[in-house]
């Protein structure tokens, strides 16, 4: 199994001279079966590169059959579809599979809409491919020669992880999220107000459930042999951003460790991040893994054509 970065960054599209090397594309991951079959995760506008080079390599040996699956349906997540090339050709048939959203659009009402006219001049409708929509929850299913399972996150918006599997081999995806916290332990901590009818006991209560939801996310992700991780923030910054949904590199770093995975993806890069910055968190990263005994992990933070064969 192989997995291709096509965007790395979270929030919003960064090109430009200070992004080069890692790039400014948002989320959009391919993986390649034994047998060269195609799994894409994520239509940000890191989509747009990969049409071209499935028209370009795969399209000459027949009609392009693609499965697209969503962790979310924030805009960073989608942003891709209007602009790629395989929903243009009568030939290909697109299968996007999602998450169910909370406040009751399918997931193809979603899709659409950021194809209206007022935002695009060519609707969804009007595209010459076979597109279809599925609407997942936490699951099990099959495509092809990959067993997929899900699990939910911690988002604002419901956000799904994938664990793919391909004959002895796995990777997993663990984006967007942010760890639960105890925010009622937070707030008795901070002497802040709205605690009103919450006492000890309740507080403990939520502790206790903080810990159950960690770790069904670690105990989804055991055994893994490449984990694609949210690492939006550092920690100092993280102190600003508590609630956005989004982990630091601390995060990541502990939740590998603990899921003793051989290979970590640092994902879904802060807008603001230089190549500069990603080069410096890099070293620093790899000294803390030994500094904390992770001799075992290889840690590398994700950019953009970069392959990875598991």
């Amino acid at each position: 199994m192989k997995l291709r970065f096509w965007g790395v960054r979270g929030s919003v599209p960064t090109p430009g001279p200070k992004t080069v090397k890692y790039g400014g594309n948002t989320s959009c991951l391919e993986i390649r079966g034994d047998n060269n079959e195609l799994l894409v995760i994520d239509a940000g506008t890191g989509l747009r590169e990969l049409g071209n080079y499935l028209i370009s390599n795969d399209l000459p040996d027949g009609p392009l059959d693609i499965n697209i699956m969503l962790t979310h349906t924030h805009w960073d997540h989608i942003q891709g579809f209007p602009f790629f090339g395989p929903a243009f050709i009568p030939s290909s048939t697109i299968t996007f599979r999602g998450p169910v959203n909370a406040i009751g659009m399918g997931l193809e009402e979603i899709v659409s809409g950021q194809m209206a006219y007022s935002y695009f001049p060519i609707k969804l409708n009007e595209l010459r491919a076979d597109i279809q929509f599925k609407e997942i929850r936490e699951e099990d299913f099959k495509i092809g020669p990959f067993y997929i399972s899900t699990c939910y996150l911690n988002h604002p918006i419901l956000c799904l992880a994938y664990r793919i599997t391909c004959g002895d081999k796995t990777i997993v995806t663990i984006y967007d999220n942010e760890p639960y916290r105890n925010i009622f332990a937070d707030k008795k901590e901070d002497n802040e107000s709205g605690l009103d009818g919450i006492d000890d006991e309740a507080i403990k209560e939520a502790e206790e459930y903080v810990k159950i939801q960690n770790n069904k996310i670690i105990d989804f992700a055991k055994g893994a042999d490449l984990i694609v991780y949210d690492a939006q923030y550092t920690t100092e910054e993280y102190k600003t951003k508590a609630g956005w949904g989004h982990s630091t590199i601390d995060h990541a770093l502990e939740a590998a460790l603990e899921i003793q995975c051989s290979k970590l993806a640092l994902f879904h890069h802060d807008p603001v991040r230089s190549d500069k910055e990603l080069d410096t968190l890099q070293v620093q990263t790899v000294d803390k893994v030994k500094q904390i005994g992770g001799n075992n992990l290889i840690v590398f933070f994700a950019r953009e054509r970069l392959e990875i064969a598991i």
